[in-house]
């Protein structure tokens, strides 16, 4: 078949508009081929990606899983605290005796050293080894042997140490409040003067009972008695302040470390963690925190503010204690209400805190350990209370100085708390009784 001319010209003209058309279709299968297509399973359109995951393929949603999870990491040697700050701290003068602080790291490091120096450690929002601090403390008890200058000192710190402060809040800060070991009258026996016991911690075998005079405790090693069903299943943990003290649910087991004199010395006892028995005859014996039942700490200060019995003010140790001595009927209405109760057992050593070596009095420091560590080097600005010879705040002064965490306590938790252990005694107690101050830390790190 043969197209006349005429015929063949309308052709060319038809074909020649549908050419534009025919090329945007083409495109448009083009680039949705493109974009469904996804990279090539053979070539290396993403170089980097191996480097980064090596021989897993599964990393397509990785950047979602890092953006949710919060990593903890070792810190690094260029970690450093605000600038502003450091500038602020005017160097590391210390207004303690330095014996003292070379006497506090010897008594850390010494437990430090029996401990796994790979095992890792909070300290804020990082995580570093146990042994990064033990070589902070070496470091820094080298400085400490040279006896440089003030200006040689600080100098030496800024060029070995990075420095990372805490804190809570815009301002960084931490709430510091005060414990220390008190010195109690106490007896090895009971007597009409000495009633209040303090006890050791039941062994495992005991079991609850109950009885007409209330609940016991009944242990193998004093006979077995009949024990309701009901009851056995039961722990010692679960009994109250109000059960034992109240109402002697571990009286006459053999428990009983010593009888002290006043109640509320008794339960201060429990609040500081740790204390010097005074017998009688002059002769002292330490007795220290052991464990405790299973219920949380309550303080009975805020408890009393909340019912206008004390003002804010009076919220102190001492301010409690004249409470009570004026008003002895509310002791039992308010003690009770901390449920917590704290065991203790005999020692000859001084205060030992939670991270196992000793404490020294303005040398020591307690934490939440959940977030920072027990062998941590810190150095902090602060307040503190200046006694008269009745042990009467004068004044407060500003200090600074370096401090070693060592311990923790029930009522110490966040970031932003702390405890300063004051030592032993009555002027120990009258600091650490109205001790509530706002103060500067900084952790020192030795760099890598």
């Amino acid at each position: 078949m043969f197209l006349s001319q005429r015929q063949f010209d309308s052709l060319c003209r038809k074909f020649h508009l549908a050419i534009p058309q025919l090329i945007i279709f083409g495109l448009f299968f083009l680039i949705a081929s493109c974009s469904t297509q996804g990279p090539s399973r053979s070539g290396n359109l993403y170089p980097e990606k191996p480097e980064r995951y090596g021989k897993n393929r599964n990393y397509k949603f990785d950047y979602r899983k890092n953006r949710l999870l919060k990593k903890e990491k070792e810190i690094p040697s260029e970690v450093k605290a605000d600038m502003g700050s450091i500038a602020d701290l005017k160097g590391f003068k210390d207004d303690m005796n330095p014996a003292s602080l070379k006497r506090v790291i010897n008594n850390q490091l010494g437990v430090m050293y029996e401990q796994d120096p790979a095992s890792p450690v909070r300290l804020g929002d990082f995580t570093l080894t146990r042994g990064r601090l033990i070589e902070t403390l070496e470091a820094f008890q080298e400085l400490l042997q040279k006896n440089l200058s003030q200006e040689e000192f600080d100098k030496k710190i800024a060029e070995e140490f990075s420095l990372y402060r805490v804190g809570k809040g815009k301002n960084k800060k931490v709430l510091f409040t005060g414990y220390y070991r008190p010195v109690i009258p106490a007896s090895p026996v009971p007597s009409p003067r000495y009633r209040y016991p303090i006890y050791q911690m039941p062994d495992k075998d005991f079991h609850m009972v109950k009885k007409q005079e209330g609940i016991r405790l009944v242990g193998s090693n004093t006979g077995i008695k009949k024990i309701s069903q009901r009851e056995s299943g039961e722990s010692w943990r679960n009994l109250t302040r109000e059960e034992i003290d109240r109402k002697g649910a571990l009286s006459n087991q053999g428990l009983e470390v010593a009888w002290l004199e006043n109640e509320l010395e008794r339960y201060f006892l429990h609040i500081q963690g740790s204390g010097v028995l005074e017998f009688p005859d002059g002769t002292r014996q330490g007795v220290r925190y052991q464990g405790s039942n299973k219920y949380s700490y309550n303080g009975i200060g805020k408890l009393m503010i909340r019912d206008g019995v004390i003002t804010t003010g009076q919220g102190s140790m001492q301010g409690i204690k004249k409470y009570f001595a004026q008003n002895p009927k509310d002791i039992p209405k308010y003690l009770n209400q901390n449920k917590r109760y704290i065991f203790f057992s005999l020692t000859d050593e001084g205060a030992i805190g939670s991270g196992g070596g000793e404490l020294v009095g303005g040398r020591s420091i307690a934490t939440d350990k959940s977030i920072y560590p027990a062998g941590g080097l810190a150095f902090v600005k602060v307040r503190q209370p200046v006694l008269d010879a009745s042990n009467e705040i004068k004044y407060w002064k500003p200090i600074t100085r370096f401090v070693l965490d060592q311990d923790t306590g029930s009522a110490i938790r966040g970031k932003g708390r702390a405890d300063l252990y004051f030592g032993t005694g009555r002027k120990a107690g009258a600091m650490a009784g109205h001790y509530h101050e706002k103060a500067e830390v900084y952790y020192l790190i030795k760099k890598s």
